[in-house]
């Protein structure tokens, strides 16, 4: 397994652009609700606000994009496996990104859950 270090907001940012620049994915962004919101939130709107334009289909709440220090509860993490009530084959909304695959690796995956995990260092 090969985890990238992210050691801020910045490098996760880059990160996921760069793993959509590689995957040719970054057309697919324009047609998304929530665009490229990653590179649109300030670092208090990613780690503490929701998923812009996007809403729970259960119960219509608006979904938090992470929990500081816990990816395993992370709507990011969980939009990037494709897994949990809401997303993937089985859930109202698709697997991130809309477009794939490919989508993110498990080691890609990884690198990110580690930043939360660590309580989302700024």
């Amino acid at each position: 397994m090969t985890i990238n270090p992210l050691n801020s907001f910045k490098d996760v940012q880059q990160f996921i652009n760069g793993v959509l620049s590689q995957n040719n994915e970054q057309g697919g962004l324009t047609f998304s609700p929530h665009k490229a919101f990653w590179s649109t939130l300030t670092y208090d709107q990613f780690v503490n606000g929701n998923v812009p334009g996007v809403t729970d289909p259960r119960t219509g709440n608006p979904m938090p994009v992470l929990v500081k220090g816990n990816s395993a509860q992370s709507n990011l993490i969980l939009a990037l496996q494709g897994s949990g009530p809401v997303f993937g084959q089985n859930g109202a909304i698709r697997q991130m990104p809309a477009n794939g695959p490919p989508y993110f690796s498990v080691d890609q995956i990884a690198s990110i859950a580690a930043w939360i995990d660590r309580g989302c260092p700024q």
